[in-house]
């Protein structure tokens, strides 16, 4: 299975995925950077900032495959990638 690798970056900060997580398809990866950003999106921000947020794909080769923003608190695709 190929493994996928979730950079988060928000507000400049940016924190790398160093594990990585073993999907079936890069469309699990995309729903897994969904739902990242979706839960980041909506959580309560602790200082009351709402920042840009973007997850990253990577491939195990550290190829950036895809990135999805935050718009509004909605997941987009800005940077699509990834191909099933």
């Amino acid at each position: 299975m190929p493994r996928f690798f979730f950079d988060l970056s928000h507000n400049g900060e940016v924190y790398h995925d160093a594990r990585g997580t073993s999907l079936k398809s890069p469309l699990e990866a995309q729903d897994r950077a969904f739902e990242i950003v979706r839960r980041f999106a909506t959580a309560p921000a602790a200082h009351g900032d709402s920042g840009d947020l973007m997850c990253t794909i990577r491939d195990a080769g550290g190829h950036e495959l895809m990135k999805v923003v935050s718009v509004s608190g909605t997941p987009v695709i800005i940077d699509p990638g990834l191909s099933s």
